[in-house]
């Protein structure tokens, strides 16, 4: 035993510290689902040794709590036997409706979420802030019965400040009001007077995945809630990019210019669906909020009868509700963008302000166009994320060279998440293109199954393209070899972002 005294503490660190790195290794080759996050975190513990093996213990996996968990299932076991029972009517049978091509894309989305297409609806595109503010407040101030809101950044500056004075007032006439709020997203909101003052009047204030010391060791702290929703009386509902933040007082430092959101105002059949994602986000926070959401909901499904499936339709639109999550076991946006992607034979347009893709939606935008399919992609000229930048900017020589074309936008930082096939397809929602949407963040997404809606976005597009300049492949090969490098050592971190 006389050879333990010669062990001293760096070797006995070193020992322990590498057999952690061997064990995150062994975790990433076995959990890991995606090539890309499996080679990057690979790289990171190799030359990071400490660093990375902390980081892969804080991040590595998304890890949302086994009671979280627990309450998920039963969430989800509960929604699709409300949807098996009551909203059987009113999902469709997508065949008689749209276009063959799309139908197996409905079926991906409703084999991983539960929520079918639905016919019936009716929807309004808001592409500035006045207008979706001023669209909000109208709605509001006619609520009835119940005005629900989850979003990922609240921030009570400018005329935020007056959607919260509406809830306020709503909830002086007996309206129930609930707030959902993202816990790092909304910090500023959460650290105001405001909350305190909502209690006060009566509305519910809950916060979406709360951080902590304490919970950094059993949950993993970057996975948000990155949606955002408002549904009033059950029967109208908005989605689309647009936080509950004034653009003219919004991160007014960070060199970019103000955010361009837009968002979609639904009635129909739809807004059921939205109202089912609200209730089980807020359902799985808490075992008291599940208790909670259930008896209101057990209480509601005896009104469903009286106003299914007839005084819902609003309108002719086919649309799809496609909520995606971590904790659903299969990746149904990223999925639904893929064979989306695949399906088209004209034309491709997606706006997103993170553009950072993996090797299968690479290839999928750079086949479409060597296919002869018009790919163009509008992003933002400058973004907050300086690693997003440089990881975005590796993937252009690959995309320009098949034939996509990239507009820079310079009219501010273009938030809107949109994407469009053929004219008569689209996908409307939260979700950017990067790995942080598809495979960790809580999102929602819109598809819409109809020429007319889609026409009406695709219009939106081009008024972007107005702002925005082009690409030339040529002049973006003569850029300095040193750009070029940075750029490329930051995009093998690219599944990370």
């Amino acid at each position: 035993m006389n050879f333990l005294k010669d062990i001293t503490w760096t070797e006995i660190f070193i020992f322990a510290h590498t057999c952690a790195a061997l064990v995150c290794m062994l975790r990433v080759l076995y959990k890991q689902k995606n090539i890309g996050s499996t080679f990057a975190w690979l790289i990171i513990l190799f030359l990071f040794p400490v660093f990375g093996t902390i980081a892969y213990i804080l991040i590595g996996e998304p890890r949302l709590g086994t009671a979280r968990a627990k309450r998920t299932g039963e969430m989800n076991r509960f929604y699709r036997n409300f949807a098996a029972t009551h909203l059987a009517d009113i999902y469709l049978d997508i065949a008689d409706q749209v276009k063959s091509r799309y139908h197996g894309i409905s079926k991906v989305a409703e084999k991983g979420t539960g929520l079918g297409a639905t016919k019936g609806n009716a929807m309004s595109l808001l592409s500035t802030t006045d207008a979706i503010i001023d669209s909000m407040l109208t709605d509001i101030r006619a609520a009835t019965h119940s005005c629900l809101l989850a979003f990922y950044i609240i921030e009570p500056k400018g005329r935020i400040e007056e959607i919260l004075n509406e809830i306020l007032a709503a909830a002086d006439r007996d309206v129930d009001c609930a707030i959902l709020a993202d816990a790092v997203g909304s910090r500023s909101f959460f650290e105001s007077d405001w909350v305190e003052i909502l209690r006060q009047a009566g509305v519910e204030v809950h916060t979406s995945l709360p951080v902590g010391i304490w919970r950094t060791l059993f949950t993993r702290t970057d996975l948000r809630n990155h949606r955002k929703i408002l549904v009033i009386d059950s029967k109208i509902g908005y989605t689309g990019s647009f936080n509950l933040v004034d653009p003219r007082y919004f991160k007014q430092n960070s060199g970019v210019g103000e955010w361009v959101d837009v968002m979609m105002r639904c009635t129909g059949p739809m807004v059921l669906e939205l109202s089912a994602v609200f209730f089980a986000d807020l359902a799985v926070e808490t075992d008291e909020n599940l208790q909670n959401v259930q008896t209101y909901l057990n209480q509601a499904q005896s009104l469903l009868p009286k106003i299914l499936p007839e005084k819902m339709q609003q309108g002719d639109i086919v649309a799809q509700i496609i909520p995606s999550a971590p904790e659903q076991g299969s990746f149904v946006i990223y999925e639904t963008i893929i064979s989306a992607i695949y399906a088209a034979t004209k034309q491709i347009t997606i706006t997103t302000p993170y553009f950072v893709p993996d090797e299968p939606l690479l290839m999928a935008l750079t086949v479409a166009a060597k296919r002869g399919v018009k790919v163009t992609l509008i992003l933002p000229a400058k973004v907050d994320s300086l690693m997003v930048r440089y990881a975005s900017r590796a993937y252009y020589p690959m995309l320009l060279e098949a034939g996509v074309k990239i507009a820079m936008f310079e009219g501010g930082l273009l938030h809107a998440k949109t994407m469009t096939i053929d004219e008569d397809y689209s996908l409307f929602g939260t979700v950017n293109m990067d790995m942080r949407s598809f495979f960790l963040n809580l999102e929602i997404s819109l598809a819409i199954y109809d020429r007319d809606t889609t026409k009406q976005i695709c219009h939106l597009q081009r008024s972007y393209l107005k702002s925005s300049s082009y690409i030339a492949i040529k002049s973006w090969q003569q850029r300095s070899k040193l750009r070029g490098l940075v750029e490329n050592a930051v995009r093998l971190m690219s599944p990370l972002l």
